[in-house]
């Protein structure tokens, strides 16, 4: 118990220290935030964004990669110096304190780093910009089941950078149990948490999580946030319950570069809706579009976006799927909409090369097909190590539409390698109908011959 409390006060030392060293008052900070324009800051970021993305993305479970500035680490020495340079991996359990640096658009760089946790976590921790995180975990506890998470002032460098933020994310269907900030939660989705001087918030982006503290628990859904209150600098302890949810601040999560998520998703809006009955969800706002599947009556969704008229949502279900649905059949919590369109925008696909490129696994090469299956005939074939552009996916198997200088066919995913985010490719809707399967004799009313006559 001992160790725990001088574990604890070490936390809340070094914590300190964070909010000592980041500007005074975050309201002086925003007004005076913006100081380089948004054409100059945009290929910066876009810069910081693909490095981390080359160096870090598909990165191995159980290690912390650093994918920017160097980091402040302790233990001091080896741990240390080993996360210093861009890509490199130390594995999560030799670290106590990672703290990642603010976004310098002037020198193209800044703080990202991931934490990825293995079982019995297993979920991924993303830091952006001027963030630290210290494991507070007893010492017969699993490194980082507990910790202490402090996100900097936010002293935006333009417009279109994202706050400072720690994200985490776990698998669809898979969900964690960990404590940030003194609060225990259950995470299944993709929760943000920003502290200021006395409150830690968490903002659902997708799923959902259940903040229990002080006696209380509340249910976090998608699009919506709570906060914790704490004395000032002090983020181990809460000092009282969670708030009731409000829906989400949409400002503080609008430009957060989701592209490098282990799973991206597009950022929800306040709120969320559920089917008050069973409702078809479409490939697009209109009852001709094409019919994706039908949702049963209780289901909560992320609102993505909407259509001009507002008579469709764009919506995300707990699985990840997305499609349209006509809001008069869903019952609606939701606050104000920004995202409007009529066309459907893909989830975020990775920054760089690594967002359109893969290269052939099979070490005979692999045929390459006039539609997404075997049956299909065979367009050309293309050797082991061949570089692809990846186009789109297939409606209704896992083969993926690729060119090759200027020949276009379809390859079974399973033969390529690639770090793309598939769901973010385009659906081609525009393909053969998949093969029926031949039917077994005997299973729709044909004889079998008997193979003890003559004849």
């Amino acid at each position: 118990m001992r160790t725990f409390i001088i574990i604890a006060v070490l936390a809340l030392a070094l914590l300190s220290a964070v909010i000592i060293t980041t500007p005074i008052t975050v309201v002086a900070q925003e007004a005076d935030a913006t100081t380089v324009s948004d054409a100059t800051c945009s290929p910066a970021l876009e810069q910081v964004w693909t490095m981390a993305s080359d160096a870090c993305v598909a990165g191995p479970v159980g290690y912390i990669c650093n994918g920017g500035k160097p980091p402040l680490v302790q233990p001091d020495g080896p741990v240390s110096n080993a996360l210093s340079s861009v890509g490199s991996l130390v594995e999560a359990g030799e670290v106590d304190l990672l703290q990642t640096s603010p976004l310098s658009i002037e020198n193209n760089n800044g703080g990202v780093a991931w934490m990825r946790l293995d079982d019995p976590l297993d979920f991924t921790g993303l830091l952006v910009g001027y963030v630290a995180v210290l494991d507070v975990a007893p010492a017969d506890f699993t490194p980082w089941q507990s910790m202490v998470v402090v996100t900097g002032n936010n002293t935006l460098p333009c417009s279109i950078a994202p706050h400072n933020a720690f994200v985490a994310q776990t698998q669809v269907g898979r969900p964690t149990n960990i404590v940030i900030n003194g609060a225990s939660i259950n995470l299944n989705g993709t929760l943000m948490v920003q502290t200021s001087a006395t409150d830690t918030t968490f903002l659902g982006l997708a799923g959902q999580a259940r903040v229990y503290a002080r006696g209380s628990e509340q249910l976090v859904r998608l699009g919506e946030q709570v906060s914790l209150p704490y004395n000032t600098g002090d983020y181990y302890t809460p000092v009282g319950p969670p708030s009731v949810p409000t829906f989400m601040d949409t400002s503080v999560v609008q430009n957060l570069p989701v592209a490098l998520l282990d799973y991206p998703l597009l950022l929800p809006q306040p709120g969320y809706v559920t089917t008050a009955g069973l409702v078809n969800m479409r490939s697009a706002p209109a009852t001709s579009s094409d019919l994706l599947g039908q949702v049963p009556a209780g289901q909560d969704m992320s609102v993505l976006g909407r259509n001009p008229t507002g008579d469709w949502y764009h919506v995300r279900l707990s699985t990840g799927e997305t499609g349209w649905m006509f809001a008069n059949l869903l019952r609606q919590n939701v606050g104000e909409i920004n995202a409007i369109y009529e066309a459907t925008p893909q989830p975020p696909q990775r920054y760089g090369l690594m967002g359109e490129l893969g290269r052939v696994l099979a070490p005979a090469g692999v045929n390459v097909r006039q539609a997404p299956d075997s049956s299909f005939a065979l367009a050309f074939t293309l050797p082991t190590g061949a570089e692809l552009k990846l186009l789109a996916r297939s409606p209704y198997s896992p083969w993926i539409k690729i060119q090759y200088g200027d020949d276009v066919g379809w390859v079974a995913l399973i033969a390529i390698e690639t770090r793309v985010f598939i769901d973010a490719l385009p659906i081609d809707y525009d393909v053969p109908p998949p093969p029926v399967p031949t039917r077994v004799p005997g299973s729709f009313g044909n004889a079998f011959p008997d193979p003890r006559a003559g004849g």
